[in-house]
């Protein structure tokens, strides 16, 4: 995946072809000349440009994005041209041409057949590429032609001019691997070409490669997610992609000495993690971990007084116990400042529920302080690590529960008394000593922690479900809020082939005698704290309001068989979790298991019948075979020992009938015989099963003399 950065806004212009302003008009006479791609299909995605070789000054190339050809006024000089498309997660070509504009009008032609491979090669068999950015560089640092995305293979025509390079950037992961089936390792690979005079191949081996393990925790449950990277020294305003899995551990191998930007994205972009910046030495480096808990604010907000005002600003980002920050969309913070007796008193919540945490759900930070006069307010940070929680942040037993506090602007800060609670705070207990032992019964543990400064600074921060215990999470309700009538896909079952994507919705019915205020859903298969397969929503449901107390909320989920349900074992029954809050901020309803539908294999049929011609009374043989979409290998296997029946309908008739069920041997091969009575057709039939669709074959056709 290649994900696009809305604050790379310079670079962007020209990466995704955006129109730039045109030049100031000039007195100097100008000739139009005409672009033309020579293509082997149709054109998809492209876009021209061109650039004048001695000033670097962009010039607009007008024409349809759908056509091979544009159009352009230059004045008298030398200038490079490029035009980028593609075929859809097939091939991408990015070709050049320099041309020389004297007195007159001219065509220039960008060839697709002149245009060599660019690609990366490593000594590993089992490794593919899983997306590419590649981009041509200039003297003045824009970027030119950016494209990519995706296994597609990438093309650039040979070109030698000063002041551009060729720029690759790609990932390679273990074929076959996807966001169901994650790669245990990750390729990034960075190479450039000051001229490119055939095909660009980079070739690296294994140990010419910095190597490091990244362990990957999950927020309380199994979810998918993306582990991303984009080139800090060559700014392309894009991080490049691969899936994961938390929790997980990916082995990476880089290519050594280039800073990378890097980053974890969770959800459907709602939520990332900003991870430090990286470079890394050829050879093996110490591993790191990502997502420790107990996840909340670490780093100091930039709240200041500013003549008569208090600016509060305290974000609601968190970050884990290595310090890494981390953000979410779907956050909702609320806050109120108050003052008495010169002691100022700010009261701030974060409230967030989303599909791929479980943890850290409300944050509440209490300060008190002094204001001073001018500049940073005096607030007290925290710091909280718990050792001994598994990959979901889960306590098996005993944990060591660490608190740290400090005050910005200098003095001292303690922390008084740490706190614990397995009911989410509607009881505490204080901790004695820093060891504490989790109850079975507990599902999770939420912690609050009280720290005092001099100045009469003061600090209480509460995270509810600050990790999670033993227990499998229950269903959760408050008040009268209900969710009834969920459906997924109208209630139809989800049947994929060999490959392709389906839109589609889940919906249900929330009920509060105060409202509905939101809700949401996600789709998993196996158990709900660790499941084998996870579709999440493309965005919050949207939530209708169909009386005053009941709402029919809509999540929409797109599924791609080749992407989330790359295992055969992940037919059958999915479940779907729907979560519903109250209007009045009372009620929730949190169901685990609120509604089931069916993720089915695709099955085929084929008919054979004969002699043919046959006489009457004589015997016709009719043979078949039943297949099976496979999703790991992406083709359609014989489907054994499984019951089809044969069906036959005379000529002039309409009515198909039953004549015999046969069952198929461990191929999938159907054989039966009967008798000719009259002109007719057979075919067969499957009524399908939990894990495979219901098929009915062609027919053939049989001449009874």
């Amino acid at each position: 995946m290649v994900r696009i950065l809305r604050t790379a806004a310079a670079a962007m212009v020209v990466a995704l072809g955006l129109a730039l302003a045109p030049p100031a008009a000039s007195a100097a006479a100008t000739y139009q000349v005409k672009f033309a791609i020579t293509a082997s299909t149709a054109v998809s995605g492209k876009f021209m440009y061109v650039w004048d070789r001695s000033t670097w000054k962009y010039h607009v190339v007008q024409g349809d994005g759908d056509s091979p050809n544009g159009t352009a006024q230059l004045a008298p000089g030398d200038y490079v041209a490029v035009a980028r498309y593609g075929y859809f997660r097939q091939r991408n070509y990015l070709l050049v041409r320099t041309f020389t504009v004297t007195d007159a009008a001219l065509s220039v032609t960008f060839a697709e057949s002149a245009a060599k491979e660019t690609a990366f090669v490593t000594d590993d068999a089992t490794a593919v590429r899983s997306t590419a950015a590649y981009w041509l560089e200039l003297g003045s640092g824009e970027k030119v032609g950016f494209t990519g995305g995706g296994p597609a293979r990438t093309y650039v025509s040979p070109f030698a001019v000063p002041g551009v390079a060729l720029r690759l950037h790609e990932l390679q992961t273990k074929a076959g691997s996807s966001a169901a089936v994650p790669s245990p390792y990750r390729y990034d690979l960075q190479r450039s070409w000051p001229a490119v005079a055939g095909a660009a191949i980079a070739k690296v081996t294994t140990a010419q490669l910095a190597k490091t393990v990244t362990t990957l925790r999950a927020q309380g449950v199994t979810t998918n997610a993306a582990l991303g990277s984009a080139l800090k020294d060559r700014w392309s305003g894009s991080y490049l992609e691969s899936p994961v899995r938390l929790p997980s551990t990916v082995t990476e191998y880089v290519t050594p000495g280039l800073t990378l930007h890097r980053k974890l994205t969770l959800g459907a972009g709602d939520s990332s993690v900003v991870l430090p910046d990286r470079a890394l030495p050829a050879g093996s480096s110490a591993g790191t971990t990502i997502g420790a808990g107990p996840l909340l604010p670490r780093a100091p907000g930039s709240s200041v007084r500013d003549g008569d005002e208090l600016r509060m600003h305290e974000p609601a980002a968190y970050a884990d116990a290595a310090g890494n920050s981390g953000s979410d969309a779907r956050a909702a913070v609320t806050g109120k400042l108050t003052a008495e007796g010169g002691l100022h008193h700010y009261d701030q919540t974060i409230t967030r529920r989303v599909a791929w945490s479980q943890l850290s759900t409300r944050i509440r930070s209490e300060w008190d302080f002094r204001a001073p006069d001018q500049g940073p307010l005096p607030l007290i940070d925290l710091g909280v690590d718990v050792t001994g929680l598994d990959a979901r942040n889960r306590a098996a037993a005993a944990v060591q529960i660490t608190a740290s506090a400090s005050t910005r602007g200098g003095g001292t800060a303690a922390v008084d008394k740490v706190e614990y609670s397995t009911n989410d705070g509607a009881e505490w207990t204080e901790l004695d000593g820093a060891s504490l032992t989790v109850p079975a019964t507990a599902a999770f543990v939420s912690l609050r922690v009280t720290v005092t400064g001099d100045q009469d600074g003061r600090l209480r921060r509460t995270v509810i479900r600050a990790f999670a215990g033993p227990a499998t999470p229950p269903d959760e309700t408050a008040g009268s809020t209900k969710i009834t009538s969920v459906a997924v896909n109208g209630g139809a079952d989800l049947a994929f082939g060999v490959s392709g994507a389906r839109a589609f919705t889940a919906t249900f019915t929330a009920a509060d005698p105060s409202g509905i205020a939101d809700g949401d859903a996600y789709l998993y298969h196996g158990g709900y704290s660790a499941p084998d397969g996870v579709v999440l929503a493309s965005g919050p449901a949207d939530c209708a309001k169909i009386s005053n107390t009941s709402s029919v909320c809509t999540a929409r989920f797109v599924m791609d068989v080749r992407v989330d349900a790359a295992r055969n074992a992940l037919a059958g029954a999915w479940t779907v979790a729907a979560w519903a809050r109250a209007a009045d901020g009372l009620g929730f309803a949190d169901r685990h298991a609120a509604g089931a539908f069916s993720v089915k294999r695709g099955t085929k049929l084929i008919v054979n019948a004969y002699p043919e011609p046959v006489k009457k009374g004589k015997t016709i043989t009719v043979t078949g075979t039943l297949t099976r979409a496979g999703w790991e290998t992406w083709t359609y296997q014989g489907y054994g020992a499984r019951t089809a029946t044969l069906q036959y309908i005379k000529r002039g008739t309409t009515a198909w009938k039953a004549v015999k069920t046969v069952k198929a041997d461990a191929k999938g091969q159907l054989k039966t015989t009967v008798k000719a009575s009259a002109d007719g057709s057979f075919r067969w039939t499957y009524a399908g099963d939990a894990a495979s669709t219901a098929t009915t074959g062609a027919s053939d056709y049989i001449d009874v003399k």
